[in-house]
């Protein structure tokens, strides 16, 4: 049956992210369709005979099949996958992909996820609201029978909710660090840019197995209008260093055709400090890199007060070539 939208539970676009451990291969609207109807006739059954079984074996089924290994973030298995295969795209598109981000984050934090302080405190609220009902069920409203009917079904239903699938983010960490950086680096450029630069976002897109396109990787060129034959403009890189955790190293590439004369351009400027310049050639191209300086222990994370300096400095080595 194909997913359809459930009231109260996910959206059809996010269903198949969910994995269970038990008939993996049923959908997502069948199995909450069987869940619910097992809970309904359960508790029906309960009503009946007033005793928590045979109705709790229904329960215990639903809670089973109900089960979440976990929550898959991430797209489906990549089908193709080419880190040539660079397309332009829009500011609005990297903002969209941070914004995913933060959604996921908002979703790591749920009330109903044992794995945060949220969870934690929300599963400890509802312990003792439970504790406090069974107590009111049993000393007058319903004697023993009903009070062992909602301590059973309590401890079927409501509690493992909070073990259901303890939320990992699994998203794509490295991109975002690339996508927050560039987003900085955007509304930088828009204070310092000059008529004719133009700030272009590119994205490595590669296909899940439904076909869909997702992003992999980010950067950015800044293109100038009427550049000379044979000037490519700035292409800038983001690598990420792992370090007990991800640091962006972030440097810029001036490209010119074989046979331009970048090299001419290279002393004419005095370096900042903590910034190297280096110019190399091939049989195909010119580039100028300008990164920061590092050590054998030191200068590879690129701080975002590094980076501006580096683009400002690279945008003003362009500068002169166009001049």
């Amino acid at each position: 049956m194909k997913n359809i939208k459930i009231p109260g539970f996910p959206p059809p676009e996010q269903q198949d992210m969910l994995r269970f451990y038990i008939l993996k291969s049923l959908s997502y609207t069948t199995r909450m369709i069987v869940y619910l109807s097992c809970i309904v006739v359960g508790f029906i059954i309960q009503i009946i005979t007033v005793t928590a079984w045979p109705g709790a074996l229904l329960l215990i089924f639903a809670a089973m099949l109900n089960l979440l290994k976990g929550y898959n973030s991430m797209p489906n298995q990549r089908l193709n996958h080419d880190d040539n295969n660079w397309t332009k795209t829009t500011m609005e598109k990297v903002r969209l992909i941070s914004q995913f981000k933060e959604k996921i984050n908002k979703w790591d934090r749920d009330a109903l996820d044992i794995s945060n302080r949220l969870g934690c405190f929300t599963f400890g609220c509802v312990v003792f609201l439970l504790y406090f009902l069974f107590i009111i069920v049993e000393s007058g409203l319903g004697g023993v029978r009903a009070a062992s009917i909602f301590f059973a079904d309590s401890f079927i239903l409501i509690l493992p909710l909070w073990f259901n699938g303890m939320k990992k983010k699994g998203h794509q960490n490295i991109l975002y660090i690339k996508t927050d950086l560039i987003i900085a680096l955007e509304e930088y450029f828009e204070t310092i840019k000059k008529d004719g630069e133009n700030f272009v976002p590119s994205l490595i897109l590669s296909k899940d197995t439904s076909g869909n396109n997702f992003p992999t990787n980010c950067r950015f060129n800044i293109v100038f209008d009427n550049a000379p034959d044979g000037f490519y403009g700035i292409q800038a890189q983001i690598n990420i260093n792992v370090v007990d955790r991800s640091y962006p190293y972030f440097y810029c590439v001036i490209t010119a055709k074989e046979g331009f004369g970048l090299d001419r351009y290279t002393t004419r400027f005095v370096i900042p400090k903590g910034i190297t310049l280096q110019y190399s050639k091939d049989k195909e191209a010119e580039v100028i890199v300008i990164r920061q300086r590092t050590t054998k222990n030191s200068g590879y994370h690129t701080k975002i007060s590094a980076c501006k300096n580096i683009l400002e400095f690279t945008l003003g080595i362009a500068r002169l070539v166009l001049e």
